[in-house]
């Protein structure tokens, strides 16, 4: 029998299955969150329209307020990569370690932001330029 990508595998090596079930609901329920809100910013978006438009501040009212409706989306599809990165990790059983050392990442980091790729320290070396952002495995 060949191996599955199906097999079983632990959900992390420094987490527990009570924590990793934890993460996971986080993880499903902002990306039912993201997805909720991308539907009714889209809709609001399409019905934005030009015509009937009286002057042209309120056609750059218009046109601002598009162009929010965008920018936010396109926020919200990294952010739902990340969590879908993070719901691929916890299935390889590589959830929970930084990405870039291979050292453990603080359980209340994950709480706080289930989709963290980096330990706090190794985020604030990126952030501040000493680090690229890649993994360093």
């Amino acid at each position: 029998m060949s191996a599955s990508i199906y097999q079983f595998r632990p959900a992390s090596p420094v987490l527990s299955p009570d924590q990793i079930a934890e993460l996971r609901q986080k993880l499903i329920d902002e990306k039912d969150r993201i997805v909720s809100e991308y539907r009714r910013d889209l809709t609001a978006a399409q019905s934005t329209r030009e015509e009937g438009a009286e002057d042209l501040e309120e056609l750059a009212m218009i046109y601002r307020d598009r162009e929010f409706l965008f920018a936010r989306s396109e926020e919200d599809r990294h952010k739902l990569l990340l969590i879908e990165e993070a719901l691929r990790r916890m299935d390889q059983g590589a959830y929970g370690l930084c990405q870039w050392s291979g050292e453990p990442i603080s359980f209340p980091r994950l709480q706080f932001l289930p989709w963290a790729r980096y330990s706090i320290d190794v985020q604030e070396r990126i952030e501040s330029g000493e680090l690229p952002e890649s993994a360093g495995l």
